[in-house]
């Protein structure tokens, strides 16, 4: 019979290296339980982790919030886990990211195990020397506090494929839910959470495809994302496709900071200036 993923999770061998990727953090383990109190008896906080999450008593802390000035003078709530939800997420992480990485996009590259900015900023400019130098530059509106959950989670299911953590990841979207709408339906997912980037890929996973079975090049990076074109008229065509596959995510592009432009040093990307392209 095969391990569930839950279980796997929850195994020693996961657990202790979820452990030791967190233990330098000064977090407190709960609302009740201190950093110090934790390391006086480590071993029994967690085993009784484990067992509260295998026999489904676990519950999530309260988020803790921390408001963070924007440039623009604007504030954004970051939140921030508990050291024992962290521990758990790690753990389901651990698990869950070899499942993803076989599913992933080749041109998607934050948040994944070996891929880094200056591989995408590669890309980027290869795809420039190709002449594929027409660009949408283009970034998706306030991209976490809008995914919808419902949405999310029919996509997260069959990935997950496991009753007992869906459950667990569907509490950890309640609790870190930015708003709700009239109908009482529940948008974003918190910031600054564990498996948050995770679940940012998931979601953006078809997006993704949509873009490579139109042969449309590009290069993701989270909610940032660059098209290539030969022209500007492509890239206009390109721009209202990428409009209309975020449309059926219930998702939008940035109005202000989305652009058709050519290939040049005025443009930003990743905080990269691109190059100029030879007239």
């Amino acid at each position: 019979m095969t391990e569930k993923l839950l279980e796997q999770a929850m195994s020693a061998d996961i657990l202790d290296k979820s452990w030791q990727r967190l233990k330098t953090e000064h977090t407190p383990w709960s609302p009740t339980v201190s950093r110090s109190e934790l390391d006086k008896h480590l071993v029994q906080h967690l085993l009784s982790l484990r067992d509260a999450v295998l026999n489904e008593s676990y519950r999530p802390q309260p988020l803790r919030q921390f408001p963070m000035q924007k440039p623009d003078g604007k504030k954004r709530i970051l939140t921030a886990q508990y050291l024992a939800d962290k521990v758990i997420q790690r753990a389901m992480l651990q698990v869950l990211n070899p499942k993803a990485e076989q599913l992933f996009h080749d041109n998607s590259f934050a948040y994944r195990p070996k891929r880094s900015v200056d591989q995408a900023l590669n890309k980027v400019r290869e795809h420039i020397r190709c002449g594929r130098y027409w660009l949408v530059d283009a970034d998706i509106e306030k991209f976490f506090d809008n995914i919808p959950q419902s949405l999310l989670l029919k996509k997260l299911k069959p990935f997950i494929d496991d009753a007992k953590a869906m459950k667990l990841i569907t509490s950890w979207l309640k609790q870190g839910a930015h708003q709700k709408s009239l109908l009482g339906k529940r948008f974003g997912i918190p910031q600054g959470a564990i498996l948050s980037p995770l679940m940012c890929n998931l979601y953006l996973h078809d997006f993704d495809q949509a873009l490579s079975h139109a042969n449309i090049p590009f290069v993701r990076f989270a909610d940032d994302f660059l098209l290539f074109t030969d022209s500007e008229k492509n890239a206009l065509a390109a721009k209202t496709y990428a409009k209309n596959q975020l449309d059926k995510l219930q998702l939008k592009l940035h109005p202000k900071k989305t652009q058709v432009v050519k290939s040049s040093p005025k443009v930003i990307f990743l905080g990269q200036k691109l190059p100029r392209v030879q007239p």
